[in-house]
């Protein structure tokens, strides 16, 4: 991956995602069709200070999306990191969001892309890597294989609190987005989770996942 400046300059391409902190832009990368993301410059930081901070979260993205391929987690390959322009450019994965294919799975599909859901998300979680943003937007669907993307919020970590943090917004979502399959979609997942993390430790977490609930640090959902 490199960290060369200019490197990993942006060809001209398509912006397909405009988000508050980042730009998403699809072209290619020496001859290789590539997803730019661009931390934009925002104007209420002082420059300097904006600068350190676009460049310090683009590394970190960067060092998390190895480490959770390391775990085995399938994402996207880094391409190249290009520092100046704070930007990261990925492989293109030509799937579908979950978010979009959710309504036209069979229940057979969609109970066996939950629970390869859940188990993906016990092995980041095993492996101390909190996802932060932990929805069916940010899983890109391929054939049968799940690509997470989206590593902007992720974090090192260890607690039962954090990791319980990622099901409650997969939960959220899931009741929000999808409420006709929430609950089978939600059986699913807990299901691969525990498969891969192993009762006890699922147990932990969501007998955090509950505490949270309770404390009303989100709004409760049935």
């Amino acid at each position: 991956m490199s960290t060369r400046p200019g490197e990993a300059e942006p060809l001209p391409g398509t912006l397909i995602y405009r988000g508050a902190e980042a730009d998403i832009t699809l072209g290619t990368w020496q001859g290789l069709g590539a997803v730019f993301k661009s931390r934009k410059p925002l104007r209420y930081r002082l420059p300097a200070l904006d600068d350190s901070i676009r460049r310090q979260r683009t590394v970190r993205e960067a060092e998390m999306i190895e480490q959770a391929k390391r775990a085995g987690i399938r994402a996207p390959f880094l391409y190249a990191m290009d520092l100046p322009r704070a930007t990261l450019v990925m492989e293109y994965v030509r799937g579908d969001r979950l978010r979009d294919l959710v309504g036209s799975l069979r229940t057979d599909e969609a109970e066996d892309a939950f629970e390869r859901f859940g188990r993906s998300a016990a092995r980041m979680h095993t492996a101390g890597i909190m996802h932060g943003d932990l929805t069916t937007a940010n899983v890109l669907m391929k054939g049968k294989d799940l690509f997470f993307i989206d590593f902007g919020l992720s974090a090192r970590t260890d607690r039962l609190e954090d990791h319980a943090v990622d099901l409650r917004l997969i939960k959220e979502t899931l009741v929000g987005a999808h409420p006709g399959v929430a609950q089978a979609a939600l059986d699913s997942l807990f299901r691969g989770y525990a498969s891969e993390a192993g009762t006890q430790r699922f147990r932990s977490v969501l007998r955090q996942l509950k505490s949270i609930e309770r404390r009303g640090r989100y709004a409760r959902v049935e």
